[in-house]
């Protein structure tokens, strides 16, 4: 990524522009693809639009439309040195994340019936492998980043007392990525789980994960993010690890060296430097939430409780579809109507909503990788 003052340099050394002023008018209208993430840092732009933009403009209008004609528009692009695996991939949160930061999914990994209907529909051409437990280490394409959140269900507090931790048939799946990691040596690992799997066996559970990826030569990095600081209007609070091969470059990706100055008031606002975008948020007319949890939480438990709120933010929506979202037409974050169930049987997508990863979050971890390196 450069700033629009590099990018400027290189255009006024290809005779595009005199000065900064036409490099803004390029992206004002639309020519020069650049994004914002706060307004303290300003527009940046990725070397592969800069490279799209020179081919345009070094190309006339008449040459652009015969190499159409003569199916042969092709722009040299560079090799994506960012491929990703993505292990229990759910719907593709984790994937559309890494996309989103510039990276290549190269090969995903999911048992679920319908998820897999999902993944191949939007990422037809990427090799899709249904059961962890059968796969085999040399049939993972080559893919520096690996990343998924193994299942939370023996590791959650919504549990209430039955966790069986990391030796419960589904949360132990991490021994079995685990052991595939040990074959491959991926350069970075991105983990997404519950915060319960923090404290799980009075914390010996998590100490076993770290542990574990210290012994395969991983530097290990961990960190609580709440979802709603992200640009999303639901509480969802989970614990993301980030784990780097032979150092600590972990650290820097989870843990920025500038100041992290966030909302004061939960899912509203500016969210500098997390968010991707700044959303103007929810008025309390926009949105409902009910919980209708039958399992005897009162209005005040937290994320798990039961009762409605209309504050600006949701209850974590879960994967038995016990927090419901009611939302105003306009409003910018609800789950598609579907002809060819009613809402209320449609339970495949609600169950996968509520497994599913907060992508504003992985965008913002996979894009903290793409900078450090």
């Amino acid at each position: 990524m450069m700033n629009v003052s590099e990018a400027t340099d290189l255009l006024i050394s290809k005779g595009l522009v005199k000065d900064i002023n036409g490099t803004r008018r390029f992206i004002r209208k639309g020519e020069l693809i650049a994004e914002k993430t706060c307004n303290r840092d300003g527009y940046q732009i990725d070397k592969q639009a800069l490279d799209a933009f020179l081919w345009v403009k070094s190309h006339s209008d008449a040459e652009i439309v015969q190499l159409i004609l003569n199916n042969d528009m092709k722009i040299t692009s560079r090799d994506n040195s960012h491929k990703v695996a993505s292990f229990f991939a759910g719907i593709g949160g984790f994937d559309i994340g890494c996309e989103r930061a510039g990276m290549q999914v190269v090969f995903q990994c999911e048992v679920n019936k319908f998820c897999q209907q999902v993944l191949n529909k939007h990422w037809p051409t990427i090799p899709l492998h249904s059961d962890i437990k059968t796969l085999k280490a040399e049939d993972i394409p080559d893919a520096n980043i690996w990343c998924g959140g193994f299942p939370c269900q023996d590791v959650s507090l919504a549990n209430q007392g039955k966790r069986k931790g990391l030796k419960g048939e589904r949360s132990g799946l991490f021994y079995t990525y685990a052991n595939l990691v040990r074959e491959r040596k991926p350069d970075w690992l991105i983990i997404e789980n519950v915060p319960g799997l923090l404290n799980s066996h009075n914390g010996a559970d998590f100490g076993v994960l770290i542990r574990t990826l210290d012994e395969l030569g991983y530097g290990v990095s961990w960190r609580v993010f709440d979802a709603k600081y992200f640009g999303t209007p639901q509480r969802r609070r989970r614990v993301y690890i980030v784990a780097s091969y032979g150092d600590m470059r972990s650290a820097r990706v989870l843990f920025d060296d500038r100041a992290n100055p966030v909302t004061t008031k939960s899912g509203r606002g500016e969210r500098s430097n997390f968010a991707s975008e700044t959303r103007e948020g929810l008025s309390r007319a926009d949105i409902f939430s009910i919980q209708h949890a039958s399992i005897g939480r009162k209005h005040t438990a937290g994320p798990q409780a039961k009762g409605y709120r209309n504050d600006g933010e949701t209850y974590t929506l879960d994967s038995r579809g016990s927090a419901d979202a009611i939302c105003a037409p306009d409003a910018p974050y609800r789950i598609r109507e579907t002809t060819r169930f009613s809402r209320e049987l449609d339970s495949n997508r609600l169950r996968a909503v509520g497994n599913a990863v907060a992508v504003p979050i992985i965008e913002w971890i996979a894009k903290q990788i793409v900078n450090l390196e």
